[in-house]
Formats: structure tokens, sequence, C-alpha cells
């Protein structure tokens, strides 16, 4: 059962009394933005955790009823309602969560209300992504599309190979430095950053040959100038490091050049792409895990779970003649 405090508990008055929504807010911002200078959050988190509280406090003044959980229960509910989509909704709930964490650590709140509410359920996660993978040819048409006699051409080639056999993030890519790079057990390997992460602290294994040259062509245009692996070549930014907006255009211009259109076709596909190639030729789960730096194996799952679904159905298996 979740804990609530009556109406007329004392503690609940006093603590109405006696704390400022607004000055409760600040005083945790400037706790979050302590952890991000000293390393222990990542600026992203920061802005994730406070845009949930907010909204929270927002429409919940910290008085009284805020502590009960049901208020919570009943914000999650207007979320929904609002057609707001569960993994916002989650987010959201994370933030708020995190804030009454820190009210209740800095004795500013005798406990925390979300203390045993679960967030949104996403339905459908388990059958289909929302974002169709390339084909195998696509995949080449657009790892050939690259004009390599241009040095724009042979950093893109770069970019596209990483993407297409190691499952690399855009972000991962745009947030990767030259020092970054190293040779680990005989194999060239990047630690990257990932979502949710402060520090580049994950692999990728550049194991495939075409994916290497492609890595050290550019390399070899690039020098070993400390900063950002991948830099901008245009004249206004050049040497400065390539922009997430600029590496995502620059994938979607290949696609066109390649002839990959549909909506459900993104930046994305090409990382969904490696990531069930690699299952079809008999990459063990755990292995493929590893690879697509997922937190959660049922997140890797899916990807087996859908590719069974097309390539080994119930369907195939009816026969009516099956007695004869």
């Amino acid at each position: 059962m979740l804990t609530t405090l009556t109406t007329t508990d004392p503690t609940r008055r006093a603590l109405a009394s006696a704390n400022d929504t607004n000055e409760m807010l600040s005083d945790w911002l400037a706790s979050l933005d302590l952890r991000v200078r000293a390393g222990e959050l990542s600026d992203v988190s920061l802005k994730t955790y406070a845009s949930g509280a907010q909204r929270f406090l927002a429409s919940h003044a910290l008085n009284a009823n805020v502590l009960a959980s049901d208020v919570v229960l009943e914000w999650l509910a207007e979320l929904r309602a609002q057609g707001h989509k569960p993994a916002s909704i989650n987010t959201w709930l994370a933030g708020v969560r995190a804030f009454f964490d820190w009210a209740v650590s800095a004795q500013r709140a005798p406990f925390n209300p979300t203390h045993g509410i679960r967030g949104a359920k996403r339905t459908g996660t388990t059958r289909q992504h929302s974002r169709d993978e390339l084909t195998d040819t696509e995949v080449k048409r657009v790892l050939a599309a690259a004009d390599v006699s241009t040095p724009a051409g042979v950093r893109d080639r770069a970019l596209l190979s990483l993407m297409a056999y190691t499952a690399a993030r855009s972000i991962e890519l745009h947030r990767a430095d030259l020092e970054h790079l190293r040779t680990e057990a005989g194999k060239l390997v990047l630690q990257v950053q990932g979502k949710g992460r402060i520090a580049a602290d994950e692999l990728l294994v550049i194991s495939h040959p075409d994916a290497e040259t492609a890595l050290r062509d550019w390399l070899a245009i690039r020098g070993d100038t400390p900063g950002a692996l991948f830099v901008s070549l245009s004249n206004a930014t050049r040497g400065d490091r390539l922009s997430l907006r600029a590496l995502r255009g620059m994938v979607k211009h290949y696609y066109g050049m390649a002839g990959v259109h549909g909506e459900r076709k993104t930046t994305h596909s090409l990382r969904h792409a490696a990531i069930t190639n690699a299952i079809r030729h008999g990459a063990p789960v755990q292995k493929v895990r590893a690879m697509a730096r997922h937190a959660s194996i049922e997140t890797t799952m899916i990807y087996y779970h859908e590719l069974d679904r097309i390539e080994n159905p119930a369907e195939s298996f009816i026969n009516y003649d099956a007695n004869k």
C-alpha cells in the first residue's frame, strides 16, 4: 500500500508553511548543477530531471496535498489523458522522483510520495520497432554513395561505415574524440559516450575490414590534432566538431542518393540494420546486447522477436493436409 499523510497531520502542515516551492526547486537545481560539475551527472540528465519536476510543481504547488501519493497518480493520469506518450511520462516521473529523493535526504520532506508508483506502461514495445531497418542492398548502396575522391566523402564514408558495421548511434559519433580511439587485443576500438552516460565508457569494436579501412582513410586526412574525431569541413565551421544536425542531415542526404526512401527509414535505420544483420548471421544475444550497448536484455530481445516473427512465423507451419 502507498503511504500517504492525512490532511490533519501536523507534519504536512509544517512542511507546507516552512518550505516555499520555488526555494526548494532552486536549491535542488543547484545540487544537480554541483553533481554535473563534479562529473557525477550529465547535463542531459539534469535537464531531464528538471523538466519533470518543474512540470509537476507548476500544477501542484508544494503544499500539504502534494505529498499524497494519490496526487502523483492523478498527475500521471492527467498526462495520459492529454495524450502524452508513456516514454515522456516516465521521463517526467523520473524527475519528480529525483526531486523528492533529494528533499527527503535534505530533510525538506518527510517521505517520497513517488515510492511504489510504477511508470506508465509502454504498450507494443515488444512487438515492433517504430523505424525500419535498411535492407542489405540499401546498406551497400548508401555506403557506395559517398564520393571518396573528396575529403568530405572520405569522412562521410567513415561515419556511415561505423553505423553499418558497429551499430554506432549518431550521438555517439558526434561526441567521439580522437583520444577515444585505441587498439585492444589487436583490434581497433572506439570508446563512446552513449545515451544517458556521462563518460565515454562503452566500446565500439571496429572489426570489419571495410569499417577499419574507411576510418583509417579519414584519419589520414584528419591528422593527429587533438579534439573531435569527426570535424566539419565547411568554410564557416572548418575544424569544429561536426554538429549532430549536420551528421544526421548527411545520412539522409546519402539515403536520397542511394534511392532509400520512407518516413520509417531514419538515421537509426543503419544501426537497426547492423543489429538485425548480426542476429541473422547467428550472433548470440549477449554479444548482440554488448554491441548494441542496450541497458536491458529485453531491449535486445525485441530484435530477435521481430526477426523470428517474419522469418519463422507460425503461419508457415499451418498444413491442413498433414494427415494425408
